[in-house]
């Protein structure tokens, strides 16, 4: 148990570190590139964006969830899934490219013909990559996943901003996500011992075909749920409309992603390795979800009440009609933090496919809510996502912890003492927010207000002895300072 514990809080630090040095330098370069680009370009490439999203799903058709999932797995089930992607992403890309000219057609944008193509290179490229990074994630390596990200973002990113510097536009986004992709892939490569064989077993596939194709049911159907947003905005509003859209969807994922996705990637290999042992899993997963929330809750909710000077101060006034749009996504974003762990639940006790039984009938509250949202412009469909986002998540958390034991009762205490402190720091820096001069630059009013609530935040769960807190300190105090030594050692004789 010490051994697994060890493991898994060392790939955690790991996992850490990579999300959040690559998401963090997504959010940067974004930035950078949202004072040097219009909200129409970056509208033109989420159109794009729309179609290979869903296109990437099918070049990996659940099999990297199925490599790590399995208990028992051998080479050929590796290299069988190898080809095969190889062969997805080809024919993938090959469909896409045919796509363009419709996809043109639908919005009305010829330049996103040539844009569509471009980026379809990037899919292709991936798919020899999957199952390097499949192998490593199975084994925890984020050590050297943290190395791949980071210095893949960093090279795309650097390549996008020199492009956008020198008057290249939307393409200098697009030639960013090619970029990527190629990097990505050349470091897995390079960090990657294993080699794929000449040899493609029928067996091997049809064993992870079944746990592979619910999982890829379940992307394909909440992939378009969560984009029909996009799709329609595109459609019905323009270009200008999806990117002010698209960058206040993103700013809100980028905390909720950074610091869910941190555990998440590494608590579905873990409790998969675990996942007979429900009451070990149903420890673990309460714990890792109050962890998450400790976080993302006074984030999201610090987001709600100081989003005006925020967007003021980071992106620009030509952004400022992200304000509204971004404060109501922001209530979104802090249950979809603890929402995305349910995933967890469901695949690593290999049951995706009653994870997409479900989705079928809880998306269509999200369809629903965003086409009649469409009617009052952006600001509607983010209200009509935050509804569908509450209204779906208490059945998702309810089947899922069925799975383990853990009741609705069990849910909600496990979170109600972080959410109360979460709220009573968001109420008192709205107060404060009303008393401040307005006569204070904008930057000034966001640093006092996010520097007061930080510290009223820790003050609170310190007085409060939350369980989560405790968690922390109990890493902290007990498990850091070994593994500390531990990491040493390895990078001495590596």
């Amino acid at each position: 148990m010490k051994n697994f514990r060890q493991t898994t809080l060392i790939a955690l630090i790991w996992n850490g570190i990579s999300i959040a040095g690559s998401y963090g330098l997504r959010f940067i370069f974004g930035i950078f590139l949202a004072r040097l680009l219009s909200p129409e370009e970056f509208g033109l490439l989420g159109m794009v964006t729309i179609f290979t999203g869903f296109a990437e799903i099918f070049t990996d058709f659940g099999f990297g969830s199925a490599l790590i999932q399995k208990d028992k797995i051998r080479g050929e089930h590796f290299s069988s899934i190898f080809w095969l992607n190889i062969g997805l992403g080809f024919l993938i890309a090959l469909i896409l490219i045919a796509l363009s000219p419709l996809i043109a057609n639908f919005y009305s944008e010829p330049l996103l013909r040539p844009l569509t193509i471009l980026v379809s290179f990037s899919l292709f490229i991936s798919t020899f990559s999957n199952v390097q990074r499949a192998k490593l994630v199975r084994s925890l390596n984020f050590r050297k996943i943290t190395i791949i990200d980071i210095g893949a973002t960093i090279v795309a990113g650097s390549i996008a901003l020199l492009l956008a510097y020198y008057g290249y536009g939307v393409w200098s986004l697009a030639v960013q996500s090619v970029m990527l992709a190629a990097f990505t892939a050349i470091l897995l490569w390079h960090f990657s011992s294993w080699r794929p064989s000449f040899k493609i077993d029928r067996a091997a596939i049809r064993e992870l075909l079944g746990f592979g194709s619910s999982v890829f049911g379940s992307q394909t159907l909440g992939y378009w749920v969560r984009h029909i947003d996009y799709l329609l905005i595109g459609r019905v509003l323009g270009t200008v409309a999806l990117g002010i859209y698209n960058r206040a969807f993103l700013v809100m994922l980028f905390p909720t992603t950074t610091i869910a996705r941190v555990l998440r990637r590494v608590l579905f290999a873990s409790l998969s390795q675990i996942q007979n042992d429900k009451q070990r899993v149903k420890r673990i997963f309460l714990k890792t979800t109050r962890v998450v929330a400790l976080l993302t809750f006074p984030l999201m909710l610090g987001l709600f009440v100081t989003v005006e000077p925020f967007v003021l101060t980071v992106f620009g006034e030509q952004w400022s009609e992200m304000i509204p749009v971004l404060r109501i996504l922001a209530l979104a974003g802090m249950i979809q933090s603890i929402d995305n762990l349910n995933v967890n639940l469901f695949q690593s006790q290999g049951k995706a496919n009653l994870q997409f039984r479900l989705e079928i009938f809880l998306n269509t509250t999200f369809i629903l809510a965003i086409v009649v949202g469409l009617r009052w412009g952006i600001v509607g469909v983010a209200v009509g996502y935050t509804i569908a986002t509450v209204v779906t998540t208490v059945p998702f958390f309810y089947f899922a912890g069925k799975l383990v034991h853990i009741s609705l009762l069990e849910t909600v205490r496990n979170l109600a003492g972080i959410f109360s402190c979460a709220f009573v720091m968001a109420t008192a820096v709205w107060v404060l927010g009303l008393y401040l001069p307005t006569t204070w630059p904008n930057w000034l009013h966001l640093m006092v207000l996010v520097c007061f609530g930080g510290l009223s935040y820790a003050v609170l769960i310190h007085i409060m002895r939350l369980q989560a807190y405790q968690d922390i300190l109990e890493l902290v105090t007990h498990y850091l300072p070994p593994l500390r030594i531990k990491l040493l050692s390895r990078k001495a004789t590596s």
